[in-house]
């Protein structure tokens, strides 16, 4: 695999500006800013349901994107069904500004009882 060829001739130190090459160019963190949408169901369907319905209810920003809602790496994990919704920003104030005016619509959403969600600001992995 390319990744671990590089690891093993460039060591660490060159792994790591290869990477943070990589995330500048696709404006991933550390040179943007991401929060994630994270829901859970029974079914899958219900999931992405959700998060769809949470994506319709974002307010429009020019400088948001919004990448999903998707299935997890994992989809199903300890008989649940997981999707995400990504939204990236380059300016954590405009992000966090997004945020507050799109979790009251979030939260006024309907929901089947089995349905989990979770907002995560800058989230360590994206699973």
């Amino acid at each position: 695999h390319p990744l671990l060829q590089h690891l093993l001739h460039e060591g660490y130190d060159g792994f790591a500006r290869q990477a943070l090459l990589e995330r500048e160019a696709s404006h991933w963190p550390p040179y943007s800013r991401l929060a994630a949408v994270r829901a859970s169901a029974a079914t899958l369907v219900t999931a992405v349901d959700f998060l769809q319905q949470a994506r319709a209810a974002a307010p429009s920003a020019r400088d948001i994107k919004l990448l999903g809602p998707v299935p997890a790496a994992m989809a199903k994990r300890a008989a649940r069904y997981h999707a995400q919704l990504l939204v990236e920003c380059a300016d954590r104030v405009a992000l966090h500004r997004f945020i507050d005016t799109w979790l009251p619509r979030i939260e006024s959403l309907t929901s089947p009882r089995d349905l989990r969600w979770s907002l995560d600001i800058d989230p360590l992995e994206l699973s």
